[in-house]
Parts: structure tokens; sequence; C-alpha cells
């Protein structure tokens, strides 16, 4: 699934992981205002993050994190990915979103780095999860946006609801919610910049 794992868009690149985007990832994750709702109870080092990369990521195709890259400066600004991806049922969860760099999330790029992720992932994946902290109403937000709903049905991945002392709420969105929401959200956005 991560053959192809560099994809363009309008305002942003996605691009995967690699070892020249790991200080970034780094103070990302380690800043107390970017982290406070991370399943991250540790000060991430260079060390930690080689080991995850090595041993983990690279080992693991079940998962994917993309940096998002500013196509105008080339800077990175975040990222995006997934765990957990299922073949035989064709779901997976949806998340590691983290944006380094908060004046970009008013930019036409914050959006559009979402739907460049999802459109990659619907191409394998029928249904994604996502499972959000109670509080973070940005992310509630924006999910609800881009077309998940609360999974008021039997909980899919009962050891995501409660991490690090932190109470999550389970999203879902199948390939045709994500498309209703497409249309809605980015062609009005993206047409009208055109």
């Amino acid at each position: 699934m991560r053959d192809d794992m560099r994809l363009e868009g309008k305002y942003i690149v996605l691009e995967e992981i690699s070892p020249k985007y790991f200080k970034y990832v780094i103070d990302w994750r380690n800043d107390p205002e970017l982290n406070k709702f991370l399943n991250q109870p540790f000060k991430l080092t260079m060390e930690l993050e080689q080991n995850w990369y090595e041993n983990k990521y690279l080992k693991d195709d079940t998962q994917g994190l993309w940096v998002i890259l500013d196509k105008a400066t080339n800077t990175p600004v975040g990222t995006v990915g997934w765990t957990d991806f299922d073949y035989a049922n064709k779901r997976l969860i949806g998340g590691r979103l983290l944006f380094g760099d908060e004046k970009f999330t008013r930019h036409p790029g914050f959006l559009e780095s979402h739907f460049l992720h999802a459109d990659y992932l619907y191409k394998f994946a029928d249904i994604e999860y996502a499972h959000i902290v109670a509080e973070n109403h940005k992310a509630i937000h924006l999910n609800e946006i881009t077309g998940f709903a609360i999974n008021t049905g039997k909980i899919q991945y009962p050891n995501e609801l409660f991490v690090n002392g932190m109470k999550q709420i389970e999203f879902y969105r199948t390939k045709e919610m994500y498309l209703e929401a497409r249309k809605k959200v980015f062609e009005r956005i993206f047409k009208r910049r055109m």
C-alpha cells in the first residue's frame, strides 16, 4: 500500500516520512501546545524516532506517515497518516495529524492535505476510523466537516477509547461519506480559487 508515497496537490505535497524530516517531527511532537492531545506520554528523541522508523515503521505495511510540505517553499508544516490497515476488511485508523505551523491551519493547503490523504486511502479502504480526544474540539470539527460521524454503534477499536488518561471518541467515515463531504467542501473551496 505504501508504494507511491508522494502526492502533489495545488498547495501542498505529501511525502513519506524519512530521516531528513525527523528533526521537524521531534520538535512538533515535543511542543507542549501541539502535543496536548497526542498519545505520546514521553519526550521524543532522535534515538527513539530512528528506532521506531527502522524497527517498526519500515517493517509494518499496515501503517503510513506523510510529512506535509508547503509546495511553494518546500517547508515541512505537519504530518498525517494511518495505522492498523486491515486488508481483509478494507478498513484502517486515520490520524497522526499534527501541524507544526499554526498559521498553515488557515491556509487552503490545510484542507487540501486532508483530501489528498483521503483520496489515496480510499483507493484501498472502504471505511476509515478516527479516535479523537473528547476535549479536542478543533479536531472534532475538522473531522465532521470532512465527512466523519461519531460511531454510535459497536465500537471497532475499544483499546483506542482511553489512551494515556484521555477519553477519546470513535468516529468513522465510509468512502461514500467522504465523497459527499469532498464535493461539498473541497470542490467549493478549490474551484473558487482556480
